[in-house]
């Protein structure tokens, strides 16, 4: 591809970059979409072109001002020149944080760099770090790329079928996955919060590419398009029979998987290995895993949940704890922060995995000998191993990466004793260990372990017949220059080591070095020439000490060598423990993460405790008692007053809650939310006690705002996500829904939300928090058995509103909104004039919510009344009245019907007076 980019640029582009085109006609001729940039390396430095230069100017140096222009005749180029470290800063604010694409291109030859040829060197995307790990994590590891998701799909009957494939190049592990998806994509917006990716392929001209791609932008996913011919399943099967570790001695053969009968899902996977480059690494053949990703494994969770019970950090948290992830990573290592972000996302349904998390938790809680054995004496010291397999499986590794793993493998006796003594043999914790056993002895054979306390590793000059003859002639001559330094001192009259000293530097060697005030002994000796003279002395050597010092460099240039041939050995037997090392990686990244969940119970104002889960064929309740907020109550002066919860199928699992703004009821329905995902991956949660059957799905209607962007008002974006839960939620679901139907009139909102909550309540039986200002929703618990009220409360004394943030049984009486305008300081004028409006519109409405609530007999007699007066009505018009005498005769009916009591009649007999 490279070479294809080189000739392109080579006939019709990088000429007119180097002499001065528009931004335009280079884009044009590239065919470079907005999201990719491309920088050209020009040696001592770097510059980028066009609008890419406006970019570059904008995001690294804050300023315009840095913008210079090509000129050749009438044409002109904008330009912005990046040193080395500008670049770096440049291509990480691009790829980390702008989620663009990148590419670096060369010179050619030895041209002038103003009419040289160029070819692309180095390209990267979101989704594919692996040219440009090293610039972007260092040593930390910490953040990593999320990886490529390629989606390949068809039209069948009235669904769409989904094939996907997700991998990432330095992990070395493929996953795919099938299935049937409505026309809004729930499932796949399920799968991409799951898998997190950065990244997603869509071929040219699919059919469902806008569906895809709304789905990925609510993801903050980049979107490429490749072409089609590259979702080709036939080149998958010959591609993974060559990528993938193949087991047992028998033939490669991927058209043999279980994972070749999905079609679609190979499609997808041709297009993910074209694109992540992996056939042409010979490093990445059989090398690679496949597996089938099973999304009814985890619990369902899409981006609006995501967003609206803040389960993972946003650029815009001023502390780490205003997320969940922040709040429960208390880990000591990169490999368990990682995998604490993948639990949050993937928390599980089946109770028996998720009991066995907990009782690691409960393990690591009641032993604080074992936990702060655990955190301190071992993962602290931990590596990232996985990043250190990545480094191995390239060839980027030394010497010290080795011993990292070697001081690694080393602890982990000490700490399976300790586990082993508290509950049982680890089997897979002492398999994983054991396999390092030659791995231990050829670090311990080859590295010289005393001098890596002082960060100098080196292999053992005995190891190796030529380093240890090297080793000797280096001491032999480092012995004779320090016999020149004494006969030198003698014949000078100084004292060695202080007087005068020996000196050297890896490029010129030895040398001596006397202070300025001495300098007077070395005029007119012949035995001796100057070096170099500064404020720091005189620096000066004999004949012999330089005839020492060439032979020492050549000998130590040597010796330096043949280390190097020792060292990429020790690595490459190294590399070939990868499959331990990551087997290790994960279980201690396991251990990490549960020990820092029993850290993060431990250190909370309130220590959480363990839920009780109750299996699926069960008919026990969901119950939280004095439940909290786990990131509110962390947060500075908050006494949080905890509240009780409880769903009972068939009895209680639609909960309507009223009351005043500001009073608690987003937070409440948010803490139930939140507290099911920190059981279902594991945690304890935050409140007194708790037993609750696993959700398969988190649904929610939280906050929703205009996305201009996308051309979707408050309303829209309310009405789209409640239409997901529609078509996603079931009975074993949990629905979170905050304020619905805003956005429109107060009639269509109000029945809007009236026939949504009907329609869960009957038809989906999902455990339902509905908080709500239509105090009018309360008579759903009239007319459905499974809904009921709740309200928080507040009092008003003195014009003044206090919270009490309790939620009760019940409906809130009363509203509070001029209350909190009042709080807000509105002028006085527009609080008066509120009130008054307010007061006129309860003369007519006053008495609605019993509109909603009459009894039978009532709305008999009412409905009566009606149908009599228009049925009179219609009789008068159909005769032969005149006009004045039907105007009375219709006055007369009206009068009949103020007798009924009813709300409802008076506004309506009050607006035809009005007329």
């Amino acid at each position: 591809m490279a070479k294809q980019q080189s000739k392109s640029i080579r006939s019709r582009v990088v000429g007119m970059v180097a002499g001065g085109v528009t931004h335009g006609q280079v884009a044009g001729a590239l065919g470079k979409p907005a999201t990719t940039i491309r920088v050209f390396d020009r040696g001592a430095f770097y510059t980028v072109h066009g609008a890419d230069a406006q970019v570059a100017a904008q995001r690294v140096f804050k300023t315009t001002s840095v913008i210079r222009q090509f000129r050749e005749g009438e044409k002109t180029l904008d330009y912005v020149t990046l040193s080395k470290l500008n670049f770096e800063n440049f291509v990480k604010e691009l790829l980390l944080v702008l989620r663009y694409r990148v590419e670096v291109y060369g010179c050619v030859g030895t041209a002038s760099r103003n009419s040289a040829d160029w070819r692309l060197e180095a390209q990267a995307s979101p989704g594919n770090l692996a040219q440009f790990e090293e610039l972007l994590f260092g040593s930390s590891g910490v953040q990593e790329s999320g990886g490529v998701l390629a989606i390949k799909t068809t039209q069948q009957d009235n669904s769409t079928v989904v094939g996907a494939a997700f991998g990432d190049g330095c992990v070395r592990r493929l996953q795919v996955a099938e299935f049937v998806d409505s026309g809004f994509l729930p499932n796949l917006e399920t799968l991409v919060v799951q898998l997190a990716p950065t990244e997603c392929l869509v071929a040219a001209g699919d059919p469902a590419a806008s569906a895809i791609g709304q789905v990925m932008q609510r993801a903050g996913v980049l979107v490429t398009e490749v072409p089609r011919g590259d979702f080709s399943a036939p080149d998958a099967l010959r591609d993974l029979s060559r990528l993938l570790r193949f087991t047992g001695g028998t033939q490669p053969d991927a058209s043999l998987l279980p994972e070749a009968g999905r079609t679609h899902a190979m499609a997808a996977t041709a297009a993910l290995i074209k694109y992540l480059r992996l056939m042409s690494d010979e490093g990445s053949m059989a090398q690679f895993s496949l597996s089938t990703f099973d999304l009814r494994q985890y619990m369902r969770l899409d981006t609006a949940a995501i967003e609206a019970f803040n389960l993972l950090p946003t650029p815009q948290d001023s502390s780490p704890t205003h997320s969940l992830l922040g709040l429960l990573d208390q880990c000591r290592t990169s490999q368990g922060s990682r995998l604490l972000s993948q639990w949050i996302k993937q928390p599980l349904v089946d109770h028996r995995q998720i009991e066995e998390r907990l009782d690691l938790v409960e393990m690591f809680t009641e032993d604080t000998e074992l936990r702060q054995a655990l955190r301190d004496d071992h993962l602290r010291r931990l590596p990232d191993l996985q990043r250190l397999v990545r480094r191995l499986q390239r060839g980027k590794a030394g010497l010290q990466d080795c011993c990292r793993v070697y001081q690694a493998v080393r602890s982990m006796p000490a700490l399976l004793e300790r586990l082993e003594a508290y509950c049982g043999p680890h089997s897979a914790v002492v398999k994983a260990t054991f396999e390092f056993a030659k791995f231990v002895e050829m670090v311990e054979t080859t590295v010289d372990l005393d001098r890596t306390d002082d960060g100098d590793y080196v292999v053992r000059p005995e190891f190796d017949d030529e380093l240890q003859e090297l080793r000797q002639k280096l001491n032999e001559l480092e012995v004779l220059v320090e016999k020149q330094l004494r006969r030198v001192a003698g014949d000078l009259g100084l004292e060695p080591h202080k007087g005068i000293k020996l000196e050297s530097t890896p490029q010129t060697g030895f040398f001596f070095r006397v202070l300025k005030k001495d300098e007077k002994l070395l005029r007119n000796n012949k035995l001796y020439h100057t070096v170099e003279t500064n404020k720091n002395g005189v620096k000066f050597r004999s004949g012999p000490l330089e005839n020492a010092s060439d032979e020492y460099l050549r000998a130590r240039a040597a010796y330096g060598e043949q280390q190097r041939t020792v060292i990429q050995e020790i690595v490459k037997i190294a590399a070939g423990y990868t499959e331990p090392m990551l087997s290790l990686g994960s279980l201690t990244a396991q251990l990490d993460v549960l020990s820092a969940l029993a850290v993060a119970g431990l250190s909370a104002p309130t220590p959480y405790v363990r839920p009780r889960l109750v299996p699926a064929d069960q008919p026990a309740a969901t119950r939280f008692v004095q439940l909290r907020h786990p990131c509110v109550e962390m947060q500075d002066g908050i006494a949080y007053i905890p509240n009780n919860v409880e769903f009972e199928r068939g009895v209680s699992t639609f909960k309507v809650i009223t009351g005043p703004n500001m009073g608690g009821k987003s937070t409440y329905i948010r803490s139930v939310a939140v507290a099911v995902v920190m059981a279902q991956i594991g945690s304890f949660v935050p409140c007194e006690a708790a037993q609750l059957r696993p959700v398969d799905a988190l649904m929610a209607r939280v906050g929703a705002g205009d996305c201009q962007a996308r051309g979707v008002s408050t309303f829209m974006a309310e009405m789209l996500e409640t239409a997901a839960i529609l078509r996603a939620a079931t009975k074993d679901s949990l629905v979170v829904i905050d304020e619905l139907g805003r956005g429109t009139s107060t009639y269509d909102g109000f029945g809007l939300a009236w026939a949504i909550s009907e329609y869960i309540a009957n038809e989906l039986g999902a455990y339902t928090l509905f908080a709500t200002h239509f105090h009018e929703l309360a008579a759903l618990a009239e007319q459905l058995p499974a809904a009921s009220n709740l309200h928080v409360t507040a009092l008003t004394s003195g014009g003044r509103l206090t919270f009490l943030y309790d939620v009760q049984p019940g409906v809130c009486d009363k509203s509070f909104g001029i209350h909190v305008a009042e709080l807000a300081h509105f002028p006085e004028s527009v609080l008066q004039e509120s009130r008054r409006r307010a007061a006129e519109l309860e003369d007519c409405y006053c008495d609605r919510p019993t509109k909603f609530s009459r009894t039978e007999s009532s709305q008999t007699e009412t409905g009566d009344a009606i149908d009599s007066f228009l049925a009179k009505y219609d009789a008068l018009a159909a005769g032969d009245l005149e006009p004045e005498q039907r105007q009375k005769a219709v006055a007369r009916l009206m009068d009949e019907l103020r007798g009924v009591q009813d709300p409802f009649v008076t506004h309506v007999l009050q607006r035809l007076d009005a007329h």
